[in-house]
């Protein structure tokens, strides 16, 4: 997988490290950089350009075991918070 130099330069502050490895930057690449509350509503999307658009919501079950979010039983690997908007019409 590919990924922008801006992601990659936020994982490596995030970690705090610059000296990490290529292993070490990968599995920081790939694990969920946050984890909402149980049963929160979220967006999710199997890729990250089609995240920002997503219309797919669903209460935040848990984290998979190769660290999706998942929602609904199926696993995803990006998830964002809902926007104001997207969020009252939940309601």
């Amino acid at each position: 997988m590919l990924y922008d130099l801006a992601t990659i330069q936020a994982t490596i502050k995030r970690e705090l490290n610059r000296d990490i490895s290529i292993d070490a930057l990968k599995t920081a690449l790939e694990a969920a950089p946050w984890i909402p509350d149980l049963d929160r509503i979220i967006a999710v999307s199997q890729t990250l350009e089609k995240l920002e658009n997503s219309e797919y919501y669903g209460l935040f079950e848990g984290m998979s075991d190769s660290g999706r979010y998942m929602v609904a039983g199926r696993a995803f690997r990006y998830a964002r918070l809902l926007r104001p908007e997207e969020l009252a019409k939940c309601y």
